[in-house]
């Protein structure tokens, strides 16, 4: 899968009458996050995919699209004590 640009996703994001806020809620992520791609600040494949995700859940119709939040990966501190 190809993610959107991130200047699709400001226009996508109002079209379904959703502040910075709300879709960063609904896809997992960081406020500011979602402020940074649509200021093309950011291109992380994931992040952008989440917003993808959620948007064209909502486009189809969908009542209230949400996606957990992404799993954090685990501690790797090798340090020994």
């Amino acid at each position: 899968m190809v993610p959107p640009m991130p200047n699709d996703i400001k226009p996508r994001r109002k079209a379904v009458s959703w502040s910075r806020a709300e879709l960063a809620d609904r896809a997992g992520l960081d406020p500011r996050v979602v402020q940074l791609v649509e200021l093309d600040q950011w291109r992380e494949f994931e992040a952008l995919g989440r917003l993808d995700t959620v948007l064209r859940r909502a486009e189809a119709g969908e009542e209230n699209p949400r996606l957990s939040p992404p799993e954090m990966p685990e501690d790797t501190d090798t340090e020994s004590t």
